[in-house]
């Protein structure tokens, strides 16, 4: 999806990305220093009362008396008083170095304080964030693909190809599409097996230009697909139609692959199939895993045990092992390191409720009512991040039990800001308004946003 000015939305559309704020832009607004300047006033500053000509001088009131000018009857502690609020300003002048004190959030105001040395009084992060949704916000559908028969369960990014994404579907079909260069009908497909075949988690494998994917299947295998070759190498294959993977993440910096099943068993594997370990870390099913890109040997899992836990690679024993623990009220359906600096940590359960942890402490920041409820024939929704800000993006699926619903509520896609949990930005696109959203990813890049509905 690429940012366009107009373009009018596709009725079956599932590529996504913003909508522009029909709100304006407050980004020039500011509000200057408080102090009020008033104008200079001396000791012999004198106000004349003009009397006019036609009052009768009889009055001799209203007789003004030759060079004695009426005094406007104000007191000498007035006068001084005055006196001393200018030589205050006078006095903040010098000390602020002439700078205006913004509450905007615009990133240039940000700057220009800091250039003159000031202490801005507005928030940095939200200036920060400012021009980056401004560019999300003239996101519209660029590109749609409707050839899977089931829904779509899975979505992957290539890690330095921005164009370049895989997505697998319920039935086991696989495709690899670079839409720039393909259009609207991905040059690679691999049709799955139908029912029992449905893709839980897919990677690409980094080294490879794109051409071979890890995936994760309700099968029971894990494998690896070469698509340039046509070939299938399975690294794991249960053999058990009760037993599959449910979870997978790629650790290039490490050479290893992790996996996860129904079952609460966490396996590790060098990245070419070797395996190297295998521990059952939860009660229940593993229902996300993922490395921390800051620390190569920390890892996250999350559970429908309702825990999320931290672990070290290099010593994982038993369930009872883990760094840190912390329990939810619902069931986990993820937790996604941020992908600026993997300086935090979003969690998604399966009711309503989204939770952002601080890392490496794994401090609770912000809980984030927001009404994503689980349905069995719905592909599970998942807050993910911008790949530039801290700002979370996630799926609504509006619940007449939550909170501030309102009738007809549309299903929007939301984006939060990490920092203070406020919601930043909702965005409807008239291509897939009836839909709901339950899969959204960033590129690299941040200008591409793919979304399955």
């Amino acid at each position: 999806m690429a940012p366009q000015r107009e373009r009018k939305g596709n009725p079956n559309a599932l590529l996504d990305v913003g909508g522009r704020d029909d709100d304006g832009d407050s980004d020039d607004d500011f509000q200057t220093s408080r102090v009020s300047f008033s104008t200079s006033v001396t000791s012999t500053t004198r106000r004349r009362i003009m009397v006019p000509s036609h009052i009768s001088p009889k009055n001799k009131e209203n007789k003004p008396k030759k060079n004695k000018p009426i005094i406007c009857q104000k007191s000498q502690s007035q006068e001084l008083k005055k006196l001393h609020v200018l030589r205050n300003v006078d006095a903040e002048r010098k000390r602020v170095g002439h700078c205006v004190n913004y509450s905007s959030r615009n990133i240039v105001h940000y700057l220009r304080n800091v250039t003159h040395g000031s202490r801005p009084l507005f928030w940095q992060y939200q200036s920060l964030n400012t021009p980056v949704m401004n560019m999300t916000k003239l996101f519209r559908i660029h590109k749609t693909y409707m050839g899977f028969d089931r829904r779509t369960t899975a979505i992957a990014w290539h890690p330095t190809i921005p164009n370049l994404v895989t997505v697998g579907s319920k039935g086991g079909d696989i495709i690899v599409w670079n839409f720039e260069r393909d259009g609207g009908d991905p040059r690679t497909t691999l049709v799955g097996q139908g029912p029992g075949g449905s893709i839980q988690a897919l990677q690409f494998d980094g080294r490879s230009n794109g051409s071979k994917v890890y995936t994760v299947s309700i099968d029971g295998t894990l494998a690896l697909h070469d698509f340039l070759n046509g070939d299938r190498k399975n690294f794991l294959k249960t053999g058990d139609i009760d037993h599959w993977y449910t979870s997978l993440d790629v650790s290039l910096t490490a050479g290893v692959i992790i996996v996860g099943d129904n079952k609460g068993y966490v396996n590790l594997f060098t990245i070419d199939g070797e395996k190297l370990w295998k521990e059952r870390l939860h009660k229940q099913k593993v229902t996300h895993i993922e490395f921390c890109p800051r620390i190569p040997w920390c890892l996250v899992t999350t559970s429908v045990d309702h825990t999320l836990k931290v672990w070290d690679v290099r010593n994982m024993k038993s369930r009872t092992s883990c760094l840190l623990s912390h329990t939810h009220e619902k069931p986990i359906n993820s937790a996604h390191f941020s992908r600026t600096d993997g300086g935090r940590l979003v969690t998604t359960d399966q009711l309503d409720e989204i939770r952002v942890y601080s890392c490496p402490s794994f401090n609770l920041s912000q809980t984030i009512p927001h009404p994503h409820r689980q349905f069995q024939h719905l592909t599970p929704i998942k807050a993910t991040w911008h790949p530039l800000r801290d700002i979370i993006v996630v799926g609504r699926y509006p619940d007449r039990n939550f909170p501030g619903y309102v009738l007809n509520e549309p299903r929007t896609i939301d984006f939060f800001e990490a920092s203070t949990g406020k919601m930043i930005y909702q965005h409807i696109d008239k291509g897939y308004c009836n839909k709901i959203v339950s899969l959204n990813l960033f590129n690299h890049t941040g200008d591409r946003l793919m979304s399955a509905a």
